[in-house]
Formats: structure tokens, C-alpha cells, sequence
């Protein structure tokens, strides 16, 4: 059963420009230096996946949380999107996941994070596929 639909368009490629359909997204993109551009000041692909990455994860544990109606202090998600050369010649992504989760002892904190890291949608797209590590 579909819970929602979200859409975005992106015009050109690194150097083009991505919106949203609701108009609630317009960003513009920008080469990075580390692959032979300019633009230090717009985003990228990387970026906006980290973006969604920590806001899903994030998210999801704050879900788990209050379903459980568990006190919690704080949560922080920071996600390190990493481009790295894949053998096959292309590219991949290989990711830095640090979880802060103040609030709870640490037996709690390990059995959140790792229910957060088996519910979260962008999670579950990767296992198998890209190197995550967890760090809190």
C-alpha cells in the first residue's frame, strides 16, 4: 500500500538544477572541485543523499521511539556520503552513519540504533550494496 509520492526533476547533470514538483525543493547544482569544477557554493548528488539519508535515519529513530514511548534527550544524525571508485570502473557510495541518541543507557541506545538502521527505508535500500558504518 503506498503511503505517499514525492516527485523531483533534475535539468542537466552536475552543473544543472533540481525541483521539486510542489515547488517545496529548487536547488542548483554545482560540479565539485574534487571532480574538476568550479562551484564551491551549490550542491550535489552526494550532499542531497546525505541530506535524505540523515533525515530518514533520524526519523526513523525518533519513529521507534515514540511508538515504544521511550523518553529521549536528543537525537543527531550526520551522514558522510563518500564517492568512491567502484572495480567495475564506475562509482559508489561508501558511508559514515555517527548517531547521537542522548537520553537513554547505552544497552537502549545499541537496540535503537540498530532497530532505527533495520527500519529506515534508505537503509534498507543499501544493505548489501554500500559499506555503512555506525558510529555514536
Amino acid at each position: 500500500m503506498k503511503i505517499l509520492t514525492r516527485k523531483a526533476t533534475t535539468k542537466g547533470g552536475r552543473n544543472g538544477t533540481i525541483n521539486a514538483e510542489d515547488g517545496a525543493l529548487s536547488l542548483e547544482m554545482g560540479k565539485p572541485k574534487e571532480m574538476g569544477g568550479t562551484a564551491t557554493d551549490k550542491t550535489n548528488p552526494e550532499e542531497i543523499f546525505a541530506a535524505g539519508y540523515s533525515a530518514c535515519f533520524a526519523s526513523s529513530l525518533e519513529f521507534l521511539l515514540e511508538n515504544d514511548k521511550v523518553d529521549y534527550d536528543t537525537i543527531e544524525v550526520t551522514v558522510a556520503c563518500n564517492l568512491v571508485k567502484d572495480p567495475d570502473g564506475g562509482f559508489k557510495f561508501d558511508i559514515d552513519l555517527d548517531v547521537t541518541l542522548e537520553g537513554l543507557d547505552e544497552k537502549a541506545k545499541e537496540h535503537y540504533i540498530q532497530g532505527a538502521y533495520n527500519f529506515c527505508p534508505y537503509s534498507k535500500a543499501m544493505k548489501g550494496n554500500v559499506d555503512i558504518r555506525i558510529n555514536q
